[in-house]
């Protein structure tokens, strides 16, 4: 009975309803890329042309997706890898698409722009924590195993004061 009510205690109404929300805004997301890669890839093969920019368009939507799948199988929080990657993919987009468009120094500035992230994505790799993902799948599924062994102890509990009178 305690373990019932410990359970009951950590799971309030607000964070119910943050989960339900978040659970939703997630969905959306990945329908709605879903949804953008098919329909890039109906563009690619009406047009008859595949081109550069369109592949690493199709590379951010798998980020996108890769992001949710992280978010909704972690520990809901996103390590700072993936933003990174999906910034530096679409600023390199923008520049490939745009390039007979753009200045000279508008180039300059855009291609300083992902060196500045690419290195940015190169110090945090190093900063402990922010991209260890070994380290995050390990600490997953030891937070698996933790809440599977704390579930029997409290049915072993249970079951102990079921047969105590």
């Amino acid at each position: 009975m305690s373990c019932q009510i410990l359970k009951s205690l950590t799971s309030t109404g607000g964070e119910v309803a943050s989960l339900i929300i978040q659970a939703g805004a997630l969905i959306i997301i990945t329908i709605a890329t879903a949804v953008a890669i098919v329909a890039e890839g109906y563009d690619m093969f009406a047009t008859k042309s595949i081109g550069l920019a369109n592949l690493l368009l199709l590379f951010l939507f798998i980020e996108i997706l890769s992001m949710v799948r992280q978010y909704s199988l972690g520990q809901h929080e996103l390590k700072l890898k993936t933003p990174l990657v999906i910034t530096v993919v679409a600023v390199a987009r923008y520049l490939i698409i745009n390039m007979e468009h753009l200045t000279s120094k508008w180039i300059l500035l855009t291609s300083v722009s992902i060196l500045i992230l690419t290195i940015s994505l190169l110090i945090s790799r190093q900063i402990k924590g922010l991209h260890d993902d070994i380290e995050e799948e390990n600490l997953s599924s030891l937070q698996q195993l933790s809440g599977k062994l704390s579930g029997i102890v409290c049915k072993k509990k249970d079951i102990q004061k079921d047969d105590n009178p």
